[in-house]
C-alpha cells in the first residue's frame, strides 16, 4: 500500500473529529465564559487577569514543553518492557520541575505586579500554585494517553474543565453575582482538580507499574529532547503574548485587554489548526521511524491543506462582519478593537503553515532547529513590538506581530523545501480536495443492488 494507505483512516477520522470537537468545545465554552466575564469586569480588572493567564501560561508550558511531547515519543516507541521505567522517570521529573517552578513564582509574582503597577497579581499567583501541581499531575495522565493514540480522557478532561469556569462566570452573570479576580483563580482550582478524574480514568488502563526509582539514563534522554522543545514552547507562546505583556507595561492592562479581545475572536477560526496539531505529533513520529521523510511531506501538506479549507472561509467571514462582531461579543465599549481584529484576521492565515513546520520538526527530533527558529521568531518580535508600540500604541502590537509572522513563514518554508521538499501549492491543492473527500466520506454511495436471474 502507499503511504495515503498505510496511514489509518479510521485513525484520522475518529481522532481528527475528537480533537476538533475538543478545541470546538475549548472555545465555545472560553468564548461563551468571555462574554461574560468582559460585561461584569471593569477594563483594568480584565487587563489584569489578561496578564495572568499569559503569565500562568507560559509557566505551564515550561514544564509541558519539557516532558510532554518527550513522553508520548518515548513511550510511543520504545519496547513494552522499557515502558514503566519511562513513565516512572517521567512522573519523578515531573514533580520536580512543578516544585522548581513553583518557587520560581513565589519570587516573580511581586516583581511583575509593581512591573503592572497591579497588586492582585501576587495574591493570584500565590494561589495558582495549588492549580499548578494538580495540572501537572493532569498532564501526565494525558500524556500516557495519547502515546497509545487515544483521546478521550484529553477530550473530556477539557470538557470538564471548561465548564465548570464557563457555569461559575455565566451563573453570576445572571445573578447579579460580583466577580473578583480572587475567586475566578479559586475556580480555576476547582475545574483542575475535577477535570484530573477523567484524565486518569483513561490513562490508568495503560499506566505500568509506577516506581520512585530515577532511571538516569531515560532521565538524560527526555531531558535532552525535552529541553528544546520545552524552548520552542515557551518562546512560540511569548511570541503570541509579548504584544500583550508589553501592552501592560508600555501603556495600561486595559491596553492588554483591549487587544487581547482582538486575539480571541481570530482564535475562533484557528480551531482547525489546534486540533491538527494534536493528531499529527505522535503520528509524525511513528512515520518518520518506519517510512521517512516522503511520509512527513505528506503529513506536513494534507495536514495545512486540511486547516486551510476551514480556515480561509471562516477569516473572510470575521473579517467581512468585524464591526457587528466587535459590537456583539465585547459591546460599544471595546468598538477600537476593530482594526485590531481586521489585522490578526491577516496574520491568521499564517499560522496553519508555521504550526504544522513545528510539529513536523519535533516528530523528527529535530528540536534543536525548531527551538532556534521561534527564538529568532520571539526576539523579532519583542523588538517590532517595543519600537512600534512606542509609535504606534496598541496597533502598533498588532502590525508587529503580523510583521513577525510574515518573516516566520518564509524561513519555515525555506527548511520545509530543504529538509522534506515540501512544496507550498500542494497544500491548497489538498485545501481544494477537501470539500469532495468529506463528502464523500460522510455520505457514502450505497452500492447499486445486485438482481439475480432466476
Amino acid at each position: 500500500m502507499g503511504i495515503r494507505g498505510n496511514i489509518t483512516k479510521n485513525y484520522w477520522i475518529k481522532s481528527g473529529l475528537l480533537s476538533l470537537f475538543q478545541n470546538i468545545f475549548n472555545v465555545a465554552f472560553g468564548f461563551g465564559g468571555f462574554y461574560f466575564l468582559i460585561r461584569v469586569l471593569s477594563k483594568e480588572q480584565y487587563g489584569t487577569y489578561v496578564l495572568f493567564l499569559a503569565t500562568v501560561s507560559i509557566i505551564e508550558l515550561t514544564r509541558n514543553g519539557l516532558l510532554q511531547n518527550a513522553m508520548i515519543k518515548f513511550i510511543a516507541g520504545v519496547e513494552e518492557r522499557e515502558k514503566p521505567a519511562v513513565v516512572s522517570t517521567s512522573l519523578l521529573i515531573n514533580l520536580g520541575i512543578t516544585s522548581l517552578l513553583s518557587l520560581i513564582i513565589l519570587a516573580l509574582a511581586p516583581i511583575l505586579s509593581y512591573v503592572w503597577d497591579t497588586p492582585a497579581i501576587t495574591t493570584m499567583l500565590y494561589l495558582y500554585i495549588i492549580a499548578f501541581f494538580i495540572s501537572g499531575i493532569q498532564m501526565f495522565f494525558n500524556s500516557v494517553e495519547q502515546a497509545y493514540l487515544n483521546f478521550k480522557g484529553l477530550f473530556y478532561c477539557s470538557f470538564t474543565s471548561q465548564i465548570i469556569s464557563f457555569a461559575y462566570i455565566s451563573t453570576c452573570f445572571f445573578l447579579g453575582i460580583e466577580i473578583s479576580l480572587i475567586s475566578l483563580v479559586l475556580v480555576n482550582i476547582l475545574s483542575t482538580t475535577i477535570s484530573t478524574i477523567p484524565a486518569w480514568r483513561y490513562a490508568r488502563h495503560n499506566l505500568p507499574a509506577l516506581s520512585l526509582k530515577l532511571h538516569i539514563n531515560w532521565m538524560k534522554k527526555m531531558l535532552d529532547y525535552g529541553k528544546y522543545a520545552m524552548g520552542t514552547s515557551v518562546n512560540a507562546l511569548l511570541s503570541s503574548t509579548i504584544d500583550q505583556m508589553m501592552l501592560g507595561a508600555l501603556l495600561s492592562p486595559a491596553s492588554a485587554g483591549k487587544f487581547n479581545i482582538a486575539l480571541r475572536i481570530s482564535n475562533l477560526a484557528n480551531i482547525p489548526s489546534n486540533a491538527m496539531a494534536t493528531i499529527v505529533f505522535p503520528q509524525g513520529s511513528k512515520r518518520a521511524e518506519t517510512e521517512g521523510n516522503t511520509a512527513l511531506k505528506y503529513l506536513y501538506e494534507k495536514s495545512v491543506g486540511s486547516i486551510l479549507a476551514i480556515l480561509v472561509p471562516a477569516l473572510l467571514f470575521i473579517y467581512i462582519l468585524a464591526d457587528p462582531i466587535i459590537h456583539f461579543v465585547a459591546s460599544e465599549k471595546y468598538a477600537d478593537a476593530i482594526p485590531l481584529l481586521k489585522i490578526t484576521l491577516i496574520y491568521s492565515l499564517f499560522i496553519p503553515f508555521s504550526r504544522q513546520t513545528g510539529t513536523i520538526l519535533e516528530s523528527v527530533g529535530k528540536t534543536k532547529l525548531n527551538f532556534y527558529l521561534v527564538l529568532f521568531t520571539g526576539i523579532f518580535n519583542m523588538l517590532l513590538n517595543f519600537f512600534f508600540i512606542s509609535r504606534w500604541g496598541v496597533l502598533g502590537a498588532a502590525y508587529a506581530t503580523l510583521g513577525t509572522n510574515f518573516v516566520f513563514f518564509g524561513v519555515s518554508q525555506y527548511f520545509n523545501r530543504k529538509l522534506f521538499n515540501v512544496s507550498l501549492l500542494n497544500p491548497w491543492i489538498y485545501a481544494v480536495q477537501f470539500y469532495p473527500e468529506i463528502f464523500r466520506k460522510l455520505f457514502p454511495r450505497k452500492p447499486a443492488p445486485r438482481y439475480e436471474i432466476k
